[in-house]
């Protein structure tokens, strides 16, 4: 019995660690990392503090990370963002099914009872297995990342002018709006404005294509189709008119990769530097 109780020991540790690993590493690579963090800390906060008994704490709280995680990285290993749906129901389960699994287990008399053994030996398996297993995802992963973000800020640039004290970024794609919230900040005359503080503008553009055709000597226009192309554009309100601005992508106080655009002139950009 005590055998069966180490190895479940330590397979609840091994699990929150490989689940919280791969979480941290699709949380780093789509920089959605403050609601995330608030999903994870929540439920185990709370259990920490319903639980008394120092193994349930532990057991409790590892659950909760391995749930968390698990949920988060199917989430985006689906392509949904980590909207208020997503992180709602992650926040829930991590701290109802611990505490519903114990009332169940109390119910049917079965009152579960985890040494400080068993605790320690389950505590200490998630930290020697995340520590690495963390270190090692991240960092296969950040060279995708600066990859990514220096395509998402080229893409960005393409068309920026300043209108009043406003910095104004226009035809960019709409489906880009989720990555420029949670990755990418303007840094203008020494100021700092994130761009998920900015204003996201829908424009619509009504395309006609027509044909002429000419017919016993007079000329006759057909419309052969009508599209609607739909662009975002992206305002950026400041304190003062800037010269010259620096756009960069960040996660959290890390900085990926950033690039200078001159607002006067024509020169060219600067390279991106990593």
């Amino acid at each position: 019995m005590t055998r069966m109780w180490l190895l479940l020991a330590v397979a609840l540790g091994l699990a929150s660690a490989c689940a919280g690993a791969h979480s941290v590493t699709a949380i780093y690579r789509e920089g959605n990392l403050l609601p995330w963090g608030m999903a994870l800390l929540i439920p185990v906060a709370a259990l920490l503090a319903v639980y008394r008994d120092f193994g349930k704490r532990i057991v409790a709280a590892l659950l909760a990370t391995l749930l968390v995680s698990a949920v988060t990285w199917l989430w985006l290993a689906l392509g949904d963002d980590l909207g208020t749906l997503a992180l709602l129901s992650a926040v829930l389960l991590g701290l109802l099914f611990p505490i519903g699994l114990d009332l169940i287990l109390i119910e049917s008399g079965r009152r579960l009872l985890v040494s400080k053994a068993l605790a320690y030996t389950t505590l200490a398996t998630f930290v020697i297995a995340f520590t690495p297993l963390a270190a090692l995802l991240v960092r296969q992963e950040h060279r995708s990342v600066v990859q990514n973000d220096h395509a998402l800020i080229r893409e960005v640039v393409q068309h920026v002018q300043v209108q009043d004290n406003a910095i104004v970024f226009d035809h960019v794609d709409p489906k880009r709006k989720i990555e420029l919230k949670n990755r990418l900040a303007v840094r203008s005359e020494g100021k700092t404005y994130p761009l998920s503080n900015a204003h996201f503008e829908s424009v619509s553009r009504d395309t006609t294509v027509q044909k002429r055709t000419e017919k016993l000597g007079s000329s006759e226009t057909t419309v052969v189709s009508r599209q609607r192309d739909e662009d975002m554009r992206v305002v950026v309100d400041v304190d003062r008119k800037p010269t010259n601005i620096v756009l960069y992508s960040t996660r959290g106080p890390l900085t990926i990769c950033e690039e200078e655009i001159s607002l006067m002139g024509d020169d060219e950009l600067d390279d991106p530097v990593s």
